[in-house]
């Protein structure tokens, strides 16, 4: 499986109002802004909800500043919510941009953010003119990770916007590990004093007044320089577009596997319409008029056209070159009259340009597609894919009858086919494994788990919260319960464990051996009420005496969700004739099977875990 080669750790999503302490010019092209306050610590946010202290570990961890709307009074940002926050989606005025944190100083309390100065933009305007003593909101960060683990060297590059992270992980470089860094810059007057550690080579690369964004500077200087021999991580952000050839790059003719490579695009170069009054700022009055927006909304083919698109390998044909219909053709195993069709079709809504003749080439919209996780999202033989096609085929009849109909479209209930189809199954695993990494090690920590010896995990990912509970209480045994097939696969994903056991099974019967709890991970967004309430029997059954049920996973909050939380509540609802539970859907689920909710805890990122009881 696919594993990041940098570990990460999630902290609860917080807001806070920040003083500014300082501005200072740290190059005549970077300004550093300086944020303290006593919200950096721990406290009560006005609302009642807990604000936890300030946290920052890693070298590139992100945050967004709220900023005032030209438009608006004040500020728009969001309010402190149980974990999470909640964002005003629908005022027109939220205005806030992501940045790193140049400098986190938890002993003097103080905050470093870098900007850059160029270009026409609402963080770069306030950061040249705000003052000591401003105040302004932040959001984040939620997450830090750290430098690479299990790595030979590390191929670092830039341009100036990722300045900020490269420029903190050379100051805290980890001892004794070897880099080559590579930083664009526009002048040579950019330069920044910076530590270069031993084994580690450093170089700048300047534009000399070239427009950020316009050369092939970072990718040049990558390809002509040695190569180390070993393991390699590769670290690279800047300008989105730029990055396309130094990804593909990487990937073809050094062959680097994904969990290998580390790149981001912090921007992307596109005309920006100036406002009238202020030269700084972009023009914000241009809206769509609803009719337009309407119509967006209404058309089908274009995620379609872009996941076949995906599917073909379409942007990997293109190779970063013009190519006739023909080529790609042959490149992709294509019909060439439908593949022509289909270019045409992108050209028209701007993925691809038609050039002289049949020749075409992507756009810089259409570059898009050749980010691995998006054609590894977009595949339509993919879990992704499916999960979403078969979602939307049920949904009529769900909607209708309160019971989608995917067996009609695929002659199975999508559960039972993807169990029976071995790549789907594999995939399946191996996604939710990746995504439990956010999430375990916080569930683990929490004090329901504390004095357990042992416990039943069952639902997506079961090896991830069972690895995380028995490293975090090495004195608990953990049993996953699961089916036949689900075992063998999940077997080939965690290694194996002495503190673990796997059990064959299914939530709907009884277990043969009671425990002291029963984790029911992610598990009743898949079923019904009926049978949500009968697993929920099933495992207050299977309980020592003293035992509890917990249930852990996502509780809708319509305060904050947003249009994707509630799609994926839809297609669940398509597929399972379940969906994303309220609260006050949980509590009559617990009262129907004869449960009482001893304890409600968040955990994470707004995730929530019930602690429940069988009534006496």
């Amino acid at each position: 499986m696919a594993r990041s080669l940098r570990s990460i750790e999630v902290f609860p999503i917080t807001t806070r109002t920040l003083d500014v302490l300082r501005v200072t010019d740290v190059t005549p092209g970077m300004r550093r802004v300086t944020l303290g306050g006593p919200e950096l610590a721990a406290h009560t946010a006005a609302n009642g909800y807990p604000v936890a202290a300030f946290r920052s570990e890693g070298f590139d961890d992100e945050f967004k500043i709220i900023l005032k709307h030209p438009d608006a009074e004040a500020a728009v940002g969001p309010t402190q919510a149980d974990g999470v926050l909640n964002w005003p989606r629908e005022d027109p005025h939220m205005l806030f941009r992501t940045y790193t944190v140049r400098r986190w100083d938890p002993v003097a309390g103080e905050l470093d953010i870098d900007f850059v100065q160029h270009g026409v933009g609402p963080a770069a305007a306030w950061a040249y003119r705000v003052r000591p003593g401003e105040r302004v909101q932040i959001a984040g960060p939620k997450s830090s990770s750290l430098p690479p683990e299990g790595a030979d060297w590390t191929l670092v590059a830039g341009d100036e916007t990722a300045l900020p992270a490269i420029g903190r992980w050379l100051e805290e470089w980890p001892a004794g590990a070897r880099g080559q860094v590579f930083i664009e810059i526009g002048q040579p007057q950019h330069r920044q004093d910076l530590p270069v550690p031993d084994g580690v080579t450093l170089t700048w690369l300047s534009r000399d007044g070239a427009e950020p964004g316009t050369t092939t500077l970072l990718f040049d200087a990558i390809r002509e320089a040695p190569w180390r021999q070993g393991t390699v991580h590769a670290w690279i952000a800047g300008e989105t577009l730029t990055l396309t050839p130094i990804r593909r790059w990487l990937r073809n003719e050094k062959g680097l596997a994904k969990e290998q490579v580390d790149i981001t695009g912090y921007w992307r170069r596109q005309q920006v319409a100036v406002s009238d009054q202020d030269a700084s700022l972009p023009d914000f009055t241009a809206s769509e008029d609803e009719t337009k927006r309407f119509h967006e909304l209404a058309e089908i083919l274009p995620g379609f056209a872009v996941r076949i698109a995906a599917t073909i390998g379409l942007a990997a044909a293109f190779d970063g070159q013009p190519r006739t219909i023909a080529e790609l053709a042959t490149a992709t195993g294509s019909d060439p009259a439908g593949l022509g069709k289909l270019l045409r079709y992108l050209a028209a809504v701007n993925l691809t340009e038609r050039l002289d003749g049949d020749r075409y080439q992507l756009t810089g919209l259409g570059g898009e597609l050749e980010s691995d996780y998006l054609t590894e999202a977009f595949h339509l033989d993919g879990l992704r894919a499916q999960r979403e096609l078969g979602g939307v085929l049920s949904l009529l009849a769900a909607v209708r009858t309160g019971q989608g109909d995917h067996a009609r479209w695929f002659g199975a209930e999508y559960a039972q086919r993807v169990q029976n189809d071995p790549a789907l199954l594999a995939a399946r695993t191996e996604h939710e494994a990746e995504e439990a990494l956010y999430v375990a090690g916080a569930l683990a920590a929490a004090a329901a788990f504390a004095g357990l010896s042992t416990v039943a995990v069952a639902g997506p990912a079961p090896g991830s919260f069972a690895t995380a509970l028995t490293k975090v209480h090495p004195e608990l045994r953990a049993t996953i319960v699961a089916a036949p097939s689900e075992i063998e696969a999940l077997q080939r994903v965690y290694p194996a464990n002495q503190h673990i056991a796997y059990e064959p099974g299914s939530l709907l019967g009884p277990r043969p051996v009671p425990a002291d709890a029963v984790l029911l991970a992610d598990v009743l967004r898949t079923l019904t009420d009926a049978d949500a309430a009968h697993v929920l029997r099933q495992a207050a059954g299977s309980l020592n005496p003293g035992g509890r049920v917990l249930v852990f996973g996502d509780v809708l909050n319509p305060d904050v969700a947003d249009e994707h939380d509630y799609e994926d509540d839809l297609i669940d609802f398509a597929l399972y004739g379940g969906g994303t539970r309220d609260h006050e859907a949980h509590r009559a689920l617990f009262t129907a099977a004869g449960l009482h909710l001893v304890e409600r805890t968040t955990v994470g990122w707004g995730y929530t875990l019930y602690t429940l009881a069988p009534r006496g």
